[in-house]
């Protein structure tokens, strides 16, 4: 096995780099008496002041005491941000919502009051009540992408549709808007209404 000059160069290199990293542990090893692991490997190399959890953002609005942008440790729930949004009113409908949800750094939750007709808001923790169908003659785009099949295109493409068209008579309607054919309405029929 003939090596080149250039590959003993990077061997050499990586075995002073090994004796150097083994003797590093070591003598943290008999410096602090602490046996080195992998859990414990980034504290002593990690200063810990410059160490901080993951923070996500989530804007809280409705029935809570104080509606605005809180900041949570990352792996928060609904009810945490409801909880750091100083609490729920006693007009709050909590069944509706699933407190339990993991939140996402940039996630709106809405706490909707009892009573409150809503859009059925899947990505939000909402349980999607019958009541809460999304009318597609005034629905926005953000609305229309909840429904199951119609994304960014499809939600642009009804709203061009609507302004163009007119309102829609009845939700079959919805299939004269190009790429929603009778698979795409027949997934999210069940969600929608005309008024």
């Amino acid at each position: 096995m003939n090596l080149t000059k250039r590959e003993l160069l990077l061997m050499g290199l990586v075995a002073i780099l090994l004796a150097v990293n083994v003797g590093l542990i070591l003598k943290i090893e008999s410096q602090s008496g602490t046996v080195i692991t992998q859990g414990n490997l980034d504290s002593i190399f990690v200063e810990e002041d410059e160490y901080e959890e993951a923070e996500i953002v989530v804007h809280v609005t409705g029935q809570v005491d104080k509606r605005g942008v809180v900041y949570m440790k990352e792996g928060a729930r609904i009810v945490d941000a409801i909880d750091a949004a100083g609490g729920a009113l006693e007009t709050a409908d909590l069944d509706r919502i699933n407190l339990a949800k993991v939140l996402q750094d940039g996630e709106k939750v809405h706490v909707p009051g009892r009573g409150e007709i809503m859009a059925n808001y899947t990505d939000l923790g909402y349980n999607g009540e019958e009541n809460a169908l999304v009318n597609i003659n005034t629905a926005n785009a953000a609305e229309l992408e909840t429904l199951q099949g119609i994304g960014q295109v499809l939600a642009k493409r009804i709203i061009d549709f609507r302004a163009k068209e007119g309102r829609f008579g009845k939700p079959e309607d919805l299939m004269k808007v190009s790429g929603i054919g009778i698979k795409v309405f027949e997934g999210l029929k069940d969600s929608i209404r005309v008024r």
